[in-house]
């Protein structure tokens, strides 16, 4: 659940696989909650909520997890 003042980080990842891995890093890494994760099908999608400056942190920490990830080219998408 969202509580009003706070943001909503959504991050979508291609495999849908590696989304598991980005919510891991986001929440080591940041004061955040979970509140959905879609790792199955054509595209994963990751619903974290928390603080202006905890879902920054988040994001850089997934970003540069999936970034360092060898293999498959990565396509990920955020919207705040």
């Amino acid at each position: 659940m969202i509580l009003p003042g706070e943001s909503l980080l959504i991050l979508e990842t291609d495999p849908a696989g590696y989304i598991v891995l980005a919510a891991n890093e986001a929440e080591k890494a940041a004061n955040v909650k979970l509140v959905h994760i879609q790792p199955y099908g054509a595209f994963g999608r990751l619903y974290l909520s928390g603080s202006e400056a905890e879902i920054d942190a988040a994001a850089e920490a997934a970003r540069a997890t999936l970034s360092s990830v060898k293999g498959k080219k990565q396509e990920t998408r955020l919207d705040r």
